[in-house]
C-alpha cells in the first residue's frame, strides 16, 4: 500500500508538467465515451465479436456454438447462393458446408464498426475466404459484408442481417 501511494504522488508530480496531458477533451472523445455508457458494446467488442464469428467458421466449430451468436427473431442472411431466416436454415446451410468444404480461411482486410443507438451495430466487413473443397478444388471469394447486430441476453451481441457480397 505504501508502495502504491509513493507510485500515485509520484505521478500527480510529474503529469501536471506535461502539457501534452492537460489539454481540452475533444469532443470526439467525449462522443465515444457517451457511446460506451449508452450502450451494452463499444466498437472494440464488436469488433472482437466479429474476429471470433470468423475464427469458429474457420476452425469449423460445432453449429451448436454458433446459434448463440444469431437473433432468433428477425434473421436474414444473405448469402449469394441462397437466403437464411432460422437457426433451422443456418444449421443446414452449415451442413452443408461440412459436406463440401474440408478448410477454409477468412482474411479480413477491414473491420468498421458503427454504433447506431438503441442497442443496434453495424459492421461493415472487406475479406477474402479461401477454401479447399473435398474434391480438392481450391476456392476464393473476396466478399464486402454488412452485419446489422442486436444486444442479446448474453455476454455477446447477436447477428441480425448478415449480407454478404462480392468485393472487387
Amino acid at each position: 500500500m505504501k508502495k502504491l501511494l509513493v507510485f500515485l504522488m509520484i505521478l500527480t508530480a510529474i503529469f501536471p508538467t506535461f502539457t501534452g496531458y492537460s489539454q481540452q477533451l475533444p469532443s470526439a472523445y467525449k462522443e465515444a465515451v457517451q457511446r460506451q455508457l449508452n450502450n451494452k458494446f463499444n466498437e472494440n467488442e464488436i469488433i472482437s465479436f466479429v474476429y471470433q464469428v470468423y475464427a469458429m467458421y474457420d476452425r469449423h466449430v460445432p453449429v451448436e456454438r454458433f446459434l448463440p451468436f444469431l437473433a432468433s427473431k428477425n434473421l436474414e442472411m444473405r448469402f449469394p447462393e441462397t437466403i437464411l431466416r432460422s437457426h433451422a436454415d443456418f444449421k443446414r446451410w452449415y451442413a452443408g458446408i461440412g459436406r463440401t468444404i474440408a478448410s477454409n480461411t477468412h482474411t479480413l482486410e477491414s473491420v468498421k464498426v458503427s454504433v447506431l443507438g438503441g442497442g443496434r451495430y453495424q459492421a461493415d466487413i472487406v475479406g477474402l475466404w479461401q477454401a479447399e473443397s473435398k474434391k480438392g478444388e481450391y476456392v476464393v471469394f473476396k466478399f464486402r459484408q454488412q452485419w446489422t447486430l442486436v444486444d442479446g441476453p448474453g455476454k455477446q451481441p447477436l447477428i441480425q442481417t448478415y449480407l454478404v457480397e462480392a468485393a472487387n
